[in-house]
């Protein structure tokens, strides 16, 4: 389970392109709005868990007692992790709302054009 947790971005956002690519060259060309739903609330799904996937432990090594606190270097190095754990997740979050609004607009828009080629068929 330690793969995972280091995973790079690189090959999460290629995870991420792979499924557009496969639900445009598949799904996307037939006209059926069941299987363009399922598709995107299943893209969406792994979308989701591969960016969990990156967001890693908040306070990894985080000091066991007072004294790691009392030596700068320590309480430095411990710092600095902190930071940068803080500032992956915080990235990760910003994708994920990133995607979770382009998820809605894309199945908002979906759902008004197959309604409004329903009404323009009767």
């Amino acid at each position: 389970m330690d793969f995972l947790a280091r995973m790079d971005t690189l090959y999460i956002k290629l995870g991420v392109m792979i499924v557009f690519a496969i639900g445009y060259f598949i799904v996307a060309r037939q006209n059926n709005l069941k299987w363009t739903l399922q598709y995107h609330l299943y893209s969406y799904g792994i979308m989701m868990l591969l960016l969990a996937i990156s967001i890693p432990h908040v306070f990894p090594g985080y000091p066991n007692d007072i004294s790691d606190l009392e030596n700068k270097k320590r309480l430095l190095y411990h710092l600095q992790r902190n930071s940068e754990a803080l500032h992956q997740t915080t990235e990760a979050i910003r994708e994920m709302v990133l995607i979770t609004f382009l998820l809605l607009f894309s199945l908002i828009s979906k759902i008004i054009k197959h309604f409004k080629i329903d009404k323009s068929i009767v």
